[in-house]
């Protein structure tokens, strides 16, 4: 099979499961566990360190930036009905 036909299977089996939290947090924490085996077997460093934390930088894929956004949203709309509190973007700039 070719990487094309890998990628679009995969992504066919996931929106059987897309709508399931539980599942998808099981898959989730599988393919962490998957990308973290592969760093530690692979010869050469394909992940870069990118703060003190020992989390691997990967790049995100569209479908990921998608659901990063999506969550985002749906923060401020938590934040602005009064749900959830925000942080003062202050605080937020001293992180960088």
């Amino acid at each position: 099979m070719t990487t094309m036909n890998l990628n679009a299977e995969l992504f066919r089996e996931l929106s059987y499961i897309a709508d399931n939290e539980s599942s998808m947090k099981k898959l989730l924490a599988f393919v962490k566990k998957l990308v973290a085996q592969q760093s530690k077997t692979a010869a050469a460093p394909t992940s870069y360190v990118v703060s003190e934390e020992t989390v691997p930088y990967h790049r995100l894929t569209r479908e990921e930036q998608i659901a990063e956004v999506n969550e985002m949203c749906e923060e401020i709309k938590q934040i602005r009905a009064g749900k959830l509190k925000g942080r003062p973007a202050e605080e937020l700039l001293n992180e960088l």
